[in-house]
This record gives C-alpha cells, sequence and structure tokens, in this order.
C-alpha cells in the first residue's frame, strides 16, 4: 500500500513538472525570437566628426555608424543645439558649421522604430587652433628672409601654439596642455608631456623627409588638437656674393653662373647656406678654392672669401668652389661660376689672387 501511494506521489510530481516546462518554455522562446527580430535591442550608435579637430567657421561632417543596425534603413533624426536640421530614412550624417573660438555647438543623432525613439547620440565640437612652428639651427646669412632649412647635421625647433578658448573666452594656458609629439607616426616620449609647447629634434637624415606632428588636449579632454607638417633635408647650397670695398657683402646680389664685372680686381665671399655652422667663415667648414683650374690659397681668417686681379689676363675666371666639414661627413657642397673681369690692357695670363 505504501508502495502504491509513492508511485502515485512521483507520478503527480512528474506531471506537474511536464505542465510547467510546458508553461514556461514557450514564454522563454517567445522572449528570444522577439529579441533576435528587434534589431534595435542594445543597439550601438556613434558620431564621427570630420575634420576631428574643427577650426573656427569651418564645415564639420558628423556621420552616425552602427556596427548592429543597418542605419541606411533606419529612421534618423538630427538635431543641432536642440533645433532639428534634418531627419529621414537613412539619413545617415549631417552637416554643421563650428563657431568661434570658446563657442561649443552639440549635435545629437535619435534612431526610432515605429516612432519610438531607441537610441540618441550627441557629440560636442569645440573649435580649436593649433599652429606649428619650426625652423632649423643651419646657417643663414644676415636679412635672410626665409625658413633656415635642415641639412643632415643640424638640428630643428619646432613650436607649438595652441588657441584653446574656454566659454567665458579665457584662454587655456599652455601648462595646462599635454603635447604628444610624434615623428612619422611615432610618439617621441622624451619630448612630449604637459607643457611641451616647444621641442628640439634631430633633423631628417640625408635626403629623408620626416613628418612631424603634435597633439594638444586638455586633461578633461574637452578641447583637443592637431598640426603636422613634412620636413625634407636639403643639400648645404653655396651662394656667391661680391665683397664691396664700403659696403661689405652685397646679400641683395648674389653672383649668376655667368657674369661680368667691370673691375679689375674684385672680392667674392661664399654663403654656405643651411649648413651645419655657426657662421659663414666657422673653423669646422672647410673651402677649397679653385680659378681656372688651379687652385687658390685663402686666407685662414676668412677661408670663404676670395680676390682675384685679372691685369695682363685674359680677364675670363671659371671660379670653382668645394664645401667640406671637419666633423660632418654627410656635408658636401659644390659651386662654380664663370666670371669676366676687366682685364686692363689685356693678356693671357694666370689671374693672381690677393689675399684681404
Amino acid at each position: 500500500m505504501a508502495t502504491q501511494r509513492w508511485v502515485f506521489s512521483f507520478v503527480v510530481l512528474f506531471a506537474g513538472i511536464l505542465c510547467a516546462a510546458a508553461v514556461y518554455l514557450p514564454a522563454v522562446a517567445s522572449a528570444q525570437a522577439s529579441t533576435q527580430l528587434n534589431p534595435f535591442f542594445g543597439a550601438d550608435l556613434t558620431l564621427e566628426l570630420s575634420p576631428l579637430y574643427p577650426r573656427p567657421g569651418e564645415t564639420v561632417r558628423v556621420t552616425a555608424r552602427s556596427i548592429l543596425v543597418d542605419l541606411s534603413s533606419a529612421t534618423l533624426e538630427w538635431l543641432e543645439n536642440g533645433k532639428k536640421v534634418a531627419g529621414g530614412v537613412g539619413v545617415t550624417f549631417v552637416d554643421a558649421k563650428a563657431g568661434a573660438l570658446g563657442t561649443e555647438t552639440t549635435v545629437t543623432a535619435m534612431v526610432f522604430e515605429d516612432g519610438i525613439e531607441v537610441r540618441r547620440e550627441s557629440a560636442r565640437i569645440h573649435p580649436t587652433e593649433l599652429e606649428l612652428l619650426w625652423e632649423s639651427n643651419s646657417y643663414v646669412p644676415p636679412f635672410f628672409r626665409g625658413r633656415a632649412l635642415p641639412s643632415a647635421g643640424t638640428t630643428l625647433s619646432l613650436e607649438a601654439i595652441p588657441r584653446l578658448k574656454r566659454g567665458d573666452g579665457s584662454s587655456v594656458p599652455d601648462t595646462e596642455i599635454t603635447f604628444t609629439w610624434r615623428r612619422n607616426g611615432y610618439v617621441v616620449q622624451e619630448v612630449s608631456g604637459r607643457g611641451a609647447s616647444k621641442v628640439t629634434l634631430e633633423s631628417p637624415s640625408l635626403f629623408g623627409v620626416d613628418t612631424i606632428t603634435v597633439e594638444a588636449r586638455t586633461s578633461d579632454g574637452l578641447f583637443e588638437s592637431a598640426a603636422s607638417v613634412r620636413i625634407p633635408s636639403v643639400e648645404p647650397r653655396l651662394v656667391l656674393y661680391e665683397k664691396h670695398p664700403l659696403f661689405g657683402v652685397m646679400y641683395h646680389n648674389a653672383i649668376p653662373p655667368r657674369s661680368f664685372r667691370p673691375e679689375i680686381e674684385t672680392s667674392f665671399t661664399a654663403v654656405p647656406y643651411f649648413a651645419e655652422a655657426l657662421a659663414d667663415n666657422d673653423g669646422r667648414l672647410v673651402y677649397e678654392w679653385r680659378v681656372n683650374g688651379n687652385p687658390i690659397a685663402n686666407d685662414p681668417a676668412r677661408p670663404n672669401s676670395i680676390t682675384i686681379n685679372a691685369r695682363g689676363s685674359s680677364g675670363l675666371a671659371l671660379i670653382e668652389l668645394a664645401l667640406s666639414h671637419a666633423t660632418n661627413l654627410f656635408l658636401n657642397s659644390f659651386g662654380s661660376w664663370t666670371v669676366t673681369l676687366d682685364s686692363g690692357e689685356g693678356g693671357g695670363g694666370f689671374f693672381t689672387n690677393t689675399i684681404q
């Protein structure tokens, strides 16, 4: 009798489990099916800005991206500072105009399903400016209007000038900005850091080209900007000038490859543009002069200057100059100039050199 009761209880219990399973399993299956059929469940939404660091007044394209949802068939609505500016099926981007320095523009994208908002994302546009200045420590003559270009063996001086303004109109000081310097995409850790707006780097290698990038951002991430410059290495260039007895070197008038000088005796000075040197007569520079193929001695105090006298010669002078460096084996330059001087009474002898 006890055995019959136990068997009966087991049958009742098993039947109850089957009934509960019959009710629960369809509910679970129904919930799973609903999740699979709703593509917006847990949908991701990101906004991308182009350009990434807009300047004041620049047009910014804001694009919506999603990995899980096909936005091209979804209904989107766009707001700019709370005002609707665009919307519709597949409207995945909108153009906004950055304001002045210190202003903020908020662009919001909303995704709808059956008229119900299922996802929203906002992007804030803070216009910034970042200027990148640079020059080399290579040699250029006085009053040179251009930039000192880098050659092998020289160094680069760079300065980032950020213009980041808060909403109250105050500028963010350099001491509150973190500067990240990169050479050809790689971080130069030793010069990067907070307040590191001025740095010194090695110049590109011989015939090389470096891309230098600086990124500036505040610690709160509210402001950030970037600037980049492509810097090629150049070969030093020899330029010849007349050295006037009263006015000195005539830097405003370089001697062309072929020229005529009405004087019988003329002094010339060579300037080694972009060479690794502190001055044109730097003791590390080695000048080797030739006139019509003959080596010409120069003054050790002014090795880059030469004086030639055409009296008694044909007046035609082929001036050649080779430049090298005592320690920088990559520095080599050559120049040649054909100069016709007044030979006085005429003749066919050699030119003479007078050291001055």
